[in-house]
């Protein structure tokens, strides 16, 4: 009997990434933003607003920031609305993107909330 394959940290990083769902990666973002000082506005309920419109504004007042994300599950598609808001938002100047549970992960958005390369 062959004894198990272990995987590496990288392996285990992307299955991880796999099994975090958006509900999960918007928890971990909300309390890593928040305890940086960050301001924080999702719609909880976004059935009756304008569709596309980023699930997350990022708003940090000492340092004269603000953020638009969109969050997806590691393979959820960025439907055309949420690129339509996320490229306007971008050509009028603002930062505007997509996080993902691997950019939580690859600490990208730890890098991008602190103002530090990642």
């Amino acid at each position: 009997m062959t004894a198990p394959r272990s995987l590496t940290p990288l392996q285990h990083r992307a299955l991880v990434a796999d099994q975090m769902t958006e509900a999960a990666l918007q928890a971990q973002i909300l309390t890593a933003a928040r305890s940086a000082g960050w301001l924080a506005y999702h719609t909880h309920d976004s059935r009756r607003s304008q569709p596309g419109f980023p699930d997350l504004v990022l708003v940090h007042p000492r340092r004269g920031l603000v953020l638009f994300r969109e969050l997806k599950a590691e393979s959820g598609r960025v439907r055309p609305e949420q690129r339509q808001w996320l490229e306007a938002l971008t050509v009028a100047g603002a930062d505007a993107g997509v996080w993902r549970p691997s950019d939580w992960l690859g600490e990208r958005v730890i890098a991008e909330l602190l103002g530090t390369p990642s």
